[in-house]
């Protein structure tokens, strides 16, 4: 069967586009001053979409969250938990992003971090790797083990002794990018855990950036400011500058963001479909 080179490419542009159509939805998580609650937000406000629910387990125990991310391979959401609480600190989670359902993994067990250090905010690379920024004995960078939890500390540390803030995100093109302090926002060397510092971020609410992710090539941040639940700012983060632009309030105390890319239902099917049926309409009809 032969076909003509325009109705290939009309194929193949029609799979590029089916493939590459999707939708971020926004996700935030509580942690500070109170309970565990997972939220859906708007990109562009910071403010509340959807309540999803508490993040509780099975047995009906709630976790405060302080990173959220998605893994680009499996999709699936997973979490590190606040250090507040003995019972539930320090552990990486996975949620359930329709229900808010807990499932723990396991302990970081962060040596030398001290009792109850947790991972300030989580992030996946394009490769599924997962990687966390510690709260207690300084913002240093981990590898995280997605099987068990397992926190483990990557090169020699980034020279830095405490954390305020601790937000952690990773570029499509991999660089890892953090806020370790209320007055840093810079990258982090992937191999020696290094950090570089590239500029000190307008804080529209005071305090710190607790968490960051990306969506696409925009670097989004939540400011955590002062107060109990502590007041919040989504903004966006110019990677290059640090240039800081407030897009609005958002959740008090809100400690995690993360962006989950979603296939539009049925738009390759009905492409490709459409497009199959009129490449054989095309072979049979007479001429």
């Amino acid at each position: 069967m032969k076909f003509s080179n325009s109705i290939l490419l009309a194929v193949a542009l029609a799979f590029a586009s089916a493939t590459g159509a999707h939708a971020d939805t926004l996700y935030g998580s509580t942690a500070s001053g109170g309970p565990g609650e997972l939220y859906v937000l708007n990109p562009t406000t910071g403010g509340v979409i959807q309540d999803v629910g508490p993040l509780n387990d099975a047995l009906n125990v709630n976790y405060g969250v302080t990173g959220l991310a998605f893994n680009p391979i499996t999709g699936l959401l997973y979490g590190s938990t606040a250090n507040a609480d003995p019972a539930t600190a320090a552990k990486l989670i996975s949620i359930n992003p329709l229900t808010g359902l807990v499932t723990v993994i396991g302990d970081f067990n962060v040596i030398g971090g001290g009792a109850g250090a947790t991972m300030a905010d989580i992030g996946f690379d394009s490769s599924g790797n997962l990687y966390g920024i510690g709260s207690k004995g300084g913002p240093q960078l981990y590898s995280i083990n997605v099987l068990t939890g397992q926190a483990t500390l990557v090169g020699a540390g980034s020279g830095l002794t405490s954390t305020t803030g601790g937000g952690l995100a990773i570029s499509p093109s991999s660089v890892f990018y953090g806020t370790p302090t209320a007055s840093r926002f810079g990258t982090y060397d992937s191999t020696s855990g290094a950090y570089v510092n590239i500029a000190n971020p307008v804080k529209p609410g005071g305090g710190a950036y607790a968490a960051l992710d990306f969506d696409g090539s925009v670097l989004f941040g939540l400011n955590s400011g002062s107060g109990t639940p502590p007041a919040t700012h989504l903004v966006t983060i110019d990677t290059l500058t640090g240039a800081v632009t407030d897009l609005g309030g958002s959740v008090p105390g809100l400690d995690a963001i993360a962006f989950q890319v979603v296939p539009e239902p049925g738009t390759m099917a009905l492409l490709f479909g459409g497009l199959v049926s009129g490449l054989f309409a095309k072979k049979y009809r007479r001429k």
